[in-house]
């Protein structure tokens, strides 16, 4: 290099990878060279940080209103001028609505990732090809977009279908499905009809959403849940919770199964969990977000209501039935807990053990909603003397407690205005 082609400071540019639904990226081609198709971006002006300039280079050159969502990486190149050179950022974005020409881009392109157009700047190709073996083609197809296009089909298809609304949502676990026998007026749907509801692998998880009165009250009842273990992903088993969202659901009542770590309790015992412990490793809230589903960081510090506790209290006194309360930690599973994990999970301060509800609660609490969960215990563990449980035992305890649990909601959902 000659000294007059001696690099100048390096000159911060931006590229972004514009996300649309169903996995669609924004490609561009510009009015000056280089030809080909390339990623919306250009330099970051003086003064301005690198994500205002990816912001404002979107919309010049796509007219989309852009939401970063992350810093992909950044990268050093040659400059097409030989006496400087380039750092470049890469944004990854998500945008709704159509992308159209401005500025200096004069042809607007949606591909999918395994379809890119040719001829295409070299450097934008290789980055395409890492940000598609980090994402994953099926997940992109199963990404959050999609998601909230099937909430909202699954919200217009209810909508027209159910024959009232309801403000009061009751989600029914293992065993304990015969609540939904109780309401009167009853009406159903099997989830295989509703747009992005899983289908329920588990024995006693019939899958419908029924509505109904009980208790007098107007309620909507998910029968059947669904679980990790059964490969479904955080934000599938949430949907149907911001699906009862978008319908008006305020309150939500969840049952569940559950192990007692409390060497107090006793098998039919019925938990109010008072807090919860997110040992799945999961979140519901991971990748991208959705104003309507609420706060991107909803707080957690009390997420268990502390009026519908005080409810069921009240209830569980006036029906002499003995109502534990504790803390919930959530597991991944489907294998049940060792002796020596057994111990590790008291020492955490849980007081029960399960498979659900974790991912539910936590998509309720981020849309606003009143929470109330009880855990029918169906054995308890003890670690010096573990003995072994089965699916069709916890089944049959959480059976036995059904008609006591359905007297607790019964009973608060009376006291409800």
């Amino acid at each position: 290099m000659t000294a007059d082609q001696t690099y100048r400071n390096p000159v911060p540019t931006v590229d972004i990878i514009i996300e649309l639904e169903r996995g669609k990226i924004v490609l561009i081609q510009r009015k000056n060279p280089p030809y080909g198709w390339a990623l919306p971006g250009g330099f970051v002006d003086y003064g301005e940080s690198l994500e205002e300039a990816a912001e404002r280079e979107a919309y010049e050159e796509t007219s989309l209103r852009v939401k970063l969502l992350r810093q992909f990486h950044t990268y050093s190149q040659p400059d097409r001028d030989p006496r400087r050179h380039t750092i470049t950022t890469v944004f990854i974005a998500r945008a709704e609505g159509v992308p159209q020409a401005a500025d200096d881009a004069t042809h607007i392109g949606v591909f999918d990732l395994q379809d890119l157009p040719s001829p295409m700047a070299f450097d934008h190709r290789l980055i395409l090809e890492d940000y598609q073996k980090e994402v994953g083609w099926e997940k992109m197809k199963h990404s959050a977009f999609v998601l909230e296009e099937q909430i909202q089909q699954a919200y217009r298809l209810l909508k027209e279908k159910v024959p009232h609304g309801s403000r009061i949502g009751i989600v029914l676990g293992t065993g304990l499905g015969g609540l939904a026998e109780r309401l009167e007026q009853p009406f159903s749907i099997p989830y295989q009809e509703i747009p992005g509801f899983p289908c329920s692998t588990v024995e006693s998880h019939p899958g419908r959403l029924h509505w109904g009165l009980l208790g007098r009250k107007k309620v909507v009842v998910l029968q059947g849940r669904f679980h990790l273990y059964e490969g479904y992903t955080a934000q599938e088993i949430a949907s149907p919770i911001r699906v009862l969202a978008a319908l008006g659901v305020e309150i939500l009542i969840l049952t569940n199964a559950a192990g007692g770590l409390d060497p107090l309790f006793k098998v039919g015992d019925i938990m109010v969990i008072t807090d919860h412990i997110n040992y799945t490793g999961e979140n519901p809230l991971i990748g991208p977000h959705f104003e309507r589903w609420g706060p991107r960081f909803p707080d957690m510090s009390r997420v268990y209501d502390r009026q519908l506790e005080e409810l069921v209290k009240e209830v569980a006194r006036k029906e002499k039935i003995r109502l534990r309360k504790g803390v919930y930690v959530g597991l991944k599973g489907p294998s049940l807990e060792t002796p020596a994990e057994t111990r590790f999970l008291k020492a955490m301060g849980a007081q029960a053990v399960g498979m659900s509800t974790i991912m539910e609660v936590i998509a309720a609490v981020q849309a606003g909603m009143r929470i109330l969960g009880l855990s029918v215990i169906t054995n308890v563990n003890r670690p010096e003397k573990m003995e072994p449980s089965s699916l069709s035992s916890i089944i049959e305890a959480a059976q036995t407690s059904e008609p006591l649990l359905l007297k607790l909601i019964e009973g608060v959902l009376s006291q409800l205005d």
